[in-house]
């Protein structure tokens, strides 16, 4: 094998990959800041109320199976019942159980509802601040580029156009400085430039003729040593090519749970019958269970009382 540069293809495949990534950035952001706000909105006025209402009876209850777990426990050993503790420890599972559901909903926002105009204004300008500032695209942030990137962040996912504006108007002011970030891709110290521009510059037309088929360069570019400078631009590919898996990833996660997973029983009139007639059936589960607990509860705290 002998040394040849690959360096145009590589840098239009590193380009190529930044726009791939760019985009899936805007469209993960974009279902949880814009669809995910407006989804919930709709479950919450067709189904939102009645499934709260029950979820909130079944919790309540496997509190109370809890709470007679518990007393059952210490009666079987024969010991005190301390209803303060038992009290204690079902606050505490309460909590838990609470902070479980709404961690794992990554969607969960009282969010302004923006009209049609305000929503394309928040996405054009969150677009052009993540489009040249993102940190997954440009490594040579400011601090003070860095902080107000993550300002914008926060204003989009709390649907903030005038916040979002503020930012815009201090990423990108309109004295004619232009703050925009382009990356550059920055060669080892101890590299040789002289070196390594006489070898561009020995196969440049060997470079030029395979940059004109870049399905050619991508066959043969296996079977030659590169450059080290293709090498550092080889690298920033393979990590920008391992955030966009990364990122696709979270992209189908978010697509897989609340609210995305229940827009099939949305737009279906029949399916969001069926599932309301089955939360009226588990509420009634809830009731006649919980009867039944306070009940038992109610026998084991006498039989301790009396002996």
């Amino acid at each position: 094998m002998r040394a040849q540069s690959f360096y145009d293809w590589l840098l239009n495949e590193l380009q190529t990959a930044r726009a791939a990534l760019l985009g899936l950035y805007v469209t993960r952001d974009e279902l949880l800041y814009e669809q995910a706000p407006a989804l919930r909105r709709r479950y919450m006025e067709v189904i939102g109320k009645e499934e709260d209402a029950v979820l909130q009876a079944e919790l309540e209850t496997a509190l109370l199976r809890r709470k007679a777990e518990m007393i059952q426990i210490a009666v079987n050993r024969r010991e005190p019942i301390d209803l303060p503790k038992i009290e204690l420890a079902l606050a505490e599972e309460r909590e838990a159980m609470i902070a479980s559901v709404e961690s794992a909903d990554r969607t969960l926002e009282e969010l302004p509802e923006l009209t049609e105009e305000h929503q394309r204004q928040l996405h054009d300008l969150y677009r052009d601040i993540t489009q040249s500032f993102h940190p997954a695209l440009h490594s040579d942030f400011t601090q003070t580029q860095r902080e107000l990137y993550e300002k914008a962040v926060y204003a989009y996912k709390m649907q903030d156009v005038q916040g979002m504006q503020i930012i815009y108007d201090l990423l990108f002011p309109q004295d004619g400085i232009n703050l925009n970030i382009e990356m550059t891709i920055e060669i080892p110290e101890n590299s040789d430039r002289n070196s390594l521009e006489e070898l561009r510059q020995e196969y440049a037309e060997a470079a030029s003729e395979l940059s004109v088929d870049y399905r050619l360069a991508e066959q043969v570019y296996p079977a030659f040593i590169p450059l080290e400078e293709d090498a550092v631009v080889s690298a920033f590919l393979h990590d920008c090519i391992e955030k966009q898996h990364a990122v696709q990833q979270e992209i189908e996660t978010v697509r897989a749970a609340f609210p995305f997973n229940a827009a099939a029983t949305l737009d279906s009139p029949k399916k969001t019958a069926d599932y309301l007639a089955q939360l009226q059936v588990r509420a009634m589960n809830c009731r006649m269970e919980k009867a039944q607990l306070e009940k038992k509860i109610q026998r084991l705290t006498e039989a301790i009382r009396n002996g």
